[in-house]
């Protein structure tokens, strides 16, 4: 699992994102591949999420999951599925899930621990500022925007990422970097600065270094593989007090297989 920095999160907040090591998927969906509409083996991809839900100590039928359309709807885990791209949760909810191949997973979680949000967002969600919209969501809850922590999971970066001009013109210049191709979109950065412009503090907001292009061994990514891969989860869960012992395996940041 891919975990952000120990302490980043309140005890109670469990959020990490898993890599492509340690299932039975081949081929390009080598193997720890979490989709099911991608291509690969059904029976390989439902093998391969037990071995998380295993891990992590999910029972039932699972996380929470949404149908992805790269929008800004988010949405309480009962309500799922459903289509959106984030979840609203408080202490107790289940588990909640996106996917991503590229894509940034972004947990935004009160000090308190009493409220979070998980979200899926591409350069579409960036430009429609569902972080900010979730941070929005918080505050309306009654925390103080300053009591907000953020982490931005592995994702694709600036360096695998150019993007046409038609993309880029919907984004301030400070997120756009030269490319050999043109010019490409600082992904992570677009969110954190979604979420500073919010009222987060900057030292508030942990985005992972891994890019998913440059990292094959580690990350699957839709671009690099022209569209042939796999998907990960990214998944947050909420406890009313304590931390989840079972549940700690690749704490502090750790890119680590579970």
């Amino acid at each position: 699992m891919w975990r952000p920095p120990e302490g980043l999160f309140p005890a109670n907040a469990w959020f990490g994102m898993t890599l492509r090591r340690g299932g039975g998927s081949s081929g390009p969906y080598a193997s720890l591949n979490l989709g099911l509409e991608v291509g690969d083996d059904r029976g390989s991809v439902l093998r391969n999420r037990a071995l998380v839900l295993t891990a992590l100590g999910i029972d039932g039928a699972g996380p929470a999951r949404l149908h992805q359309v790269h929008g800004s709807r988010i949405v309480k885990p009962f309500e799922a599925p459903c289509r959106a791209d984030g979840f609203f949760l408080e202490p107790e909810d289940p588990w909640a899930a996106v996917s991503a191949a590229d894509c940034a997973p972004v947990a935004i979680v009160a000090r308190t621990g009493a409220f979070g949000a998980l979200l899926h967002s591409g350069w579409r969600g960036a430009r429609d500022r569902i972080a900010a919209l979730a941070a929005r969501l918080l505050v309306e809850r009654g925390v103080e925007a300053t009591d907000l922590r953020a982490a931005i999971g592995p994702c694709i970066h600036a360096c695998c990422y150019p993007v046409g001009p038609e993309v880029a013109g919907d984004f301030p210049r400070e997120v756009l970097r030269p490319h050999p191709a043109g010019v490409a979109l600082d992904l992570p950065l677009a969110i954190a600065r979604a979420l500073t412009e919010a009222g987060l503090p900057g030292d508030a907001i942990h985005a992972a270094p891994e890019c998913t292009s440059c990292r094959a061994d580690d990350f699957y990514s839709h671009r690099r593989d022209r569209g042939v891969t796999g998907r990960h989860w990214a998944l947050l869960r909420l406890e009313r007090s304590g931390a989840p012992d079972a549940r700690r395996a690749g704490d502090g940041g750790s890119s680590a297989p579970p």
